[in-house]
C-alpha cells in the first residue's frame, strides 16, 4: 500500500484532490483531525460520501475513528452502521488492548459489510506498545498495526527523532511480523521538509514497514518512492529466484558474490510482493 494519506473528514471538499494524490489509501479523519464542535458535522459529511466510499477506482478508503474509550468512539461506529456499505478499512486509533478491538467487532457485527473491511490498531500510547503482542495475536479481525509516535512521545517526553524511536518502532514490528500482520509507520509532521520524510520513511522501509502515514498530498509521492523496490532490488530479486530454479534441491547457492539460502530467498520474494503459492514473474 505504501502511503496512506489523513484527510480531515469535515473537509470533504477536499475528497477528490485526496484520491487522485496516488496514496494507497484515503483515511477520513474522525479523531484528532477534526475538532470537538465539528465531529457531528464531519459524520454527517461522511454519510454524504457513502458512494465514493463504496467504490473509488484511484484508492481505498479508510475511517479513522476515535478511541473506542470515548463517547465520540461509539458515535464514530454507530456512523459506520447508518453507511449502506463500509469503507475498505477501519483505523482504530490510542488501542491498549484486545478488548478493545473485540468491542469494535461486536459492534460492527450486523453491518453486512463488515466481513470486507480491513481493520488497523493504531498503538499511540506507552501502555499500547507493551501490550503489541495481545493486541496483535487477537481474536478479532485485524490486518495492520500502525505506530503513531506523536502521542507516544507526548506521554514519554521524548523526541520524535529516529534513533529516539528505534526500540518501540522494533516491538510493533516484531509484534505484526509474528501475527502476518502489515507495520504501518507514523505521519512526518513536517510537510515542508521532504528530505526528513524521505530519511524516515527509507529508514522505516529498511527496517521492514511495509507503509506510512501522509497528512499532506506533497508527502505521498515521497513515501511511494521509498517504499517501492528500486530497480537494481527487483533485478537482484529475480536473479535470485532464477538461481534458485537452477540449483533446486542443492541447498544454498551464490548471486553475485553473495551465499543465499533461505532466509534471502523469501527476502527476494517478500521484494517481488509475492505470496507463499506464488511463482515469481
Amino acid at each position: 500500500m505504501k502511503s496512506l494519506l489523513f484527510l480531515p473528514a469535515d473537509k470533504a471538499h477536499l475528497f477528490p484532490k485526496a484520491t487522485a494524490s496516488g496514496a494507497g489509501c484515503v483515511v477520513l479523519d474522525l479523531e484528532d483531525g477534526v475538532s470537538e464542535k465539528q465531529k457531528l458535522a464531519a459524520r454527517d459529511l461522511l454519510r454524504g460520501l457513502q458512494d465514493e466510499i463504496r467504490e473509488h477506482e484511484a484508492c481505498e478508503i479508510g475511517i479513522r475513528i476515535s478511541s473506542m474509550s470515548t463517547p465520540d468512539g461509539l458515535e464514530d461506529v454507530l456512523c459506520q452502521l447508518d453507511l449502506a456499505h463500509l469503507p475498505d478499512w477501519i483505523f482504530l486509533p490510542k488501542c491498549e488492548s484486545p478488548r478493545d478491538l473485540e468491542q469494535l467487532d461486536h459492534l460492527l457485527q450486523d453491518h453486512p459489510g463488515k466481513e470486507m473491511v480491513r481493520v488497523c490498531a493504531l498503538l499511540e500510547t506507552p501502555a499500547g506498545l507493551s501490550n503489541a503482542e495481545a493486541i496483535a495475536s487477537t481474536h478479532a479481525p485485524l490486518h495492520a498495526l500502525a505506530f503513531g509516535y506523536a502521542d507516544y512521545t507526548a506521554e514519554t517526553g521524548g523526541t520524535m527523532g529516529w534513533n529516539s524511536l528505534v526500540w518501540p518502532r522494533g516491538q510493533l514490528l516484531n509484534a505484526a511480523v509474528q501475527n502476518h500482520l502489515w507495520a504501518i509507520d507514523g505521519v512526518y509532521l513536517d510537510f515542508n521538509d521532504p528530505e526528513g520524510l524521505e530519511d524516515e520513511a527509507r529508514n522505516a522501509r529498511d527496517m521492514g514497514y511495509n507503509g506510512k502515514f501522509a497528512i499532506h498530498p506533497s508527502q505521498v509521492s515521497v513515501v511511494n518512492s521509498c517504499f517501492e523496490p528500486s530497480d537494481e532490488e527487483v533485478q537482484w530479486a529475480l536473479n535470485v529466484l532464477e538461481k534458485q530454479k537452477d540449483t533446486a534441491g542443492q541447498g544454498a547457492f551464490v548471486v553475485d558474490g553473495k551465499m543465499v539460502d533461505a532466509p534471502v530467498i523469501l527476502r527476494a520474494r517478500r521484494l517481488l510482493g509475492l505470496s507463499d503459492g506464488d511463482d515469481h514473474p
